[in-house]
């Protein structure tokens, strides 16, 4: 069905490139202030220049006007690029005051009236993205703040897309996953029932486990259950729904490496780096779904395009089908019968756009950890704790086992050791516990693979002109891993543990007598475990003699 719709798209010519089909267009961002959500308006704002402006909901902050939030998102490096070649660019950006867990999202009146009048285009994605979140919020945010997002396009009068973002892991609980909408784990007016019903928190936290079934988390939960909001009330809008799999650091532009996102494997990533953490659960035969983030915003942008260009062809052959014989009118009025009684049947099926690694370009687990080591070895940190040491286990059991020798048993010593001097410190063992809650719920899709489907995202590239494709790179076939990977490694430094590469030989320094105190540790460890073997063999032979 794809291919039979893709064969029928008409030749693009520079009037529907992208840059072209945001001219003069009003775009709202939900969840600006995120990871993709930056990297997103950054990307509009420069590959896009003709377009008119930005609007961004933003949740008030005590102490910090909207503007202030505004100028903080804006002083990032990320942002350094655009600045230079749009010294202006600020005036196409506004804050509007909201808040998506709110009921109505907290919009004044007038600032609702605004973006009903003026919007064209509207990338929904915000969204708590904490994996152990309390169903109330995640369900205030993901899920109720879809649907008030929903009721506000509908009032758009100028409406030609509407973007919802979810996530390629909302229907994890499969291990096939079509681009398509699957039933969800409870429909929308029950799990609303519930939240309206049980006031108490503590004891919906009771009944989560319940209510979770085969879902992992309260994230993949909610997600799921909006894209079936999305499909049940937005039928009658321009829609279309993005899955992205594992978001990471940039591969192109506009700054290559950057992140400022320590959620997933990145954290991880920085924790290893550090030699703070040093054991992991994963099966490395898996699939490590990674996607680049301004990759991932260069599809989702092509998307958005897609949708509108699709509606603007609808429009003109509705257009120029108008005709003044009744003959002609007769036949109108059956061509468009038959027409609704083909969307009666689609209305429903929102499209959707599964944006993996894992069909053009699979990594593994076991190649993530050779890039990370082998990457990261040129370029330790001047503020690592320790040398390099990662312990992949597969099982539960032996994850546990490393778990205590290698993070708690460390912990508890060097706790007791500043207990002993009367010094103040940081309580490691308690750092230690919310690292491993952290690396916890990772396990879950490290543990695991899952088999995708991508073909809507192929035949999307192939319909974007070469010039489009030069500047919304998005095909995964054409990325090198081992080029990432060198660097994601520096940008993780530079960006999220802020230490300039100038640091370096400093660094080198401190890491090279990191790795002596680690084999001298180590030599220690297997010499007192040798004694003890031995003294148990000893013990043993001298009893059966």
């Amino acid at each position: 069905l794809i291919s039979r719709y893709h064969s029928q798209i008409m030749e693009l010519t520079p009037s529907n490139s992208i840059p072209a089909s945001f001219r003069d267009l009003n775009v709202l961002v939900t969840g600006g202030t995120g990871f993709m959500g930056k990297v997103l308006m950054e990307k509009l704002l420069r590959s896009c220049p003709e377009l008119r402006h930005i609007y961004l909901i933003i949740r008030e902050k005590k102490g910090k006007a909207l503007n202030q939030r505004l100028d903080d998102i804006f002083q990032d490096p990320l942002f350094s690029v655009l600045e230079k070649e749009q010294p202006k660019y600020r005036h196409k950006v506004s804050g509007i005051a909201g808040d998506m867990a709110a009921k109505g999202l907290s919009l004044k009146p007038e600032d609702r009236d605004r973006l009903t009048q003026e919007v064209d285009v509207v990338f929904h994605g915000a969204a708590t993205v904490r994996f152990d979140e309390k169903i109330r919020i995640a369900y205030n945010i993901n899920i109720r703040g879809t649907k008030e997002m929903l009721n506000l396009a509908k009032d758009m009068n100028n409406l030609k897309a509407f973007i919802h973002i979810s996530t390629a892991y909302a229907n994890c609980n499969r291990k096939d996953i079509d681009e398509k909408v699957y039933e969800p784990p409870i429909s929308h007016e029950s799990i609303t029932e519930i939240m309206e019903a049980i006031k108490n928190d503590e004891m919906l936290e009771v009944m989560l486990p319940r209510l979770l079934g085969d879902w992992p988390n309260t994230y993949a939960y909610t997600k799921a259950i909006a894209e079936n909001v999305v499909k049940e009330l937005g039928s009658d809008l321009p829609l279309r729904i993005f899955r992205p799999a594992i978001v990471v650091g940039t591969a192109y532009e506009p700054l290559i490496g950057w992140t400022d996102n320590v959620y997933g494997p990145t954290g991880l990533v920085m924790g290893v780096g550090c030699g703070v953490i040093r054991t992991f659960q994963a099966d490395l035969k898996a699939i490590a779904n990674c996607v680049p983030v301004d990759m991932s915003v260069s599809a989702l942008i092509a998307v958005a395009w897609e949708t509108i260009i699709d509606k603007n062809k609808n429009i003109k052959r509705i257009k120029n089908s108008e005709i003044t014989t009744e003959e002609q009118n007769m036949n109108k009025r059956n061509n468009t019968a038959q027409f609704d009684e083909i969307n009666k049947k689609n209305e429903n099926e929102p499209p959707v756009y599964n944006y993996v690694s894992s069909v053009e370009k699979p990594l593994t687990w076991n190649d993530f950890k050779h890039y990370i080591e082998f990457h990261g070895a040129s370029v330790p940190t001047i503020r690592c704790m320790w040398y390099y040491c990662l312990i992949v286990t597969r099982t539960k059991l032996a994850h546990y086992v490393c778990l205590y020798l290698l993070h708690y048993l460390p912990a508890l010593l060097i706790d007791g050791v500043i207990k002993l001097m009367r010094k103040e410190g940081v309580n490691l063992f308690q750092i230690y516990k919310k690292i491993d809650k952290f690396s916890s719920v990772l396990s879950y899709f490290s543990t695991q693979s899952w088999k995708f489907s991508n073909q809507r995202v192929q035949s999307l590239w192939d319909r974007l002109s070469p010039e489009d494709k030069q500047v919304f790179q998005f095909n995964m076939k054409e990325l090198d891993w081992d080029r990432f990977f060198y660097n994601y490694i520096r940008g993780i430094r530079v960006y999220l543990v802020k230490d300039d590469l100038s640091t370096l030989p400093q660094a080198m320094i401190r890491w090279k007598r990191f790795y002596w105190a680690h084999q001298f540790l180590k030599l220690i460890f297997f010499y007192i475990a040798f004694r003890i073997l031995w003294a148990t063999i000893s013990a043993s032979y001298s009893y059966l003699v």
